[in-house]
């Protein structure tokens, strides 16, 4: 008596196809996330490098701010220069006596100063007319 020979059922081709697909897919999706990720994060790295040079720049501004106010405090005006009137003090110098005014990152920027200077003046200007 022959014996029948089992043959274990063969894959067919439309099961290949789907399983190509899927395979595909799931590693279609796993570089999309791992791109994604990638991106956010150089993202964040660059507004991090941005915030510290502008932080730097500001903290350049506020040592040489200081530096220049610590000089002539040093040495004391020679009697000369005491009886001369005081120059206008600089863009800077009235912006950053006015309480409306916190300077920040960009306050070194072009145009930035004498922008400011100009706001502050018609404000008070504004409140100046308002009270008479």
């Amino acid at each position: 008596m022959p014996t029948a020979v089992r043959q274990s059922p063969q894959r067919s081709d439309e099961n290949l196809v789907v399983t190509a697909i899927a395979v595909f897919l799931v590693a279609a999706l796993i570089l999309g996330t791992v791109a994604y990720r990638y991106f956010k994060h150089s993202q964040q790295q660059e507004q991090t490098r941005s915030e510290r040079q502008a932080y730097k720049r500001y903290n350049d501004y506020l040592d040489s701010t200081e530096q220049a106010t610590a000089k002539p405090a040093a040495n004391p005006p020679s009697p000369v220069q005491a009886s001369a009137p005081a120059a206008a003090p600089s863009m800077a110098e009235k912006l950053l006596s006015h309480p409306a005014v916190t300077p920040g990152p960009g306050f070194n920027a072009p145009g930035v100063q004498q922008t400011g200077v100009a706001i502050i003046d018609a404000i008070d200007h504004a409140q100046a007319t308002a009270k008479q």
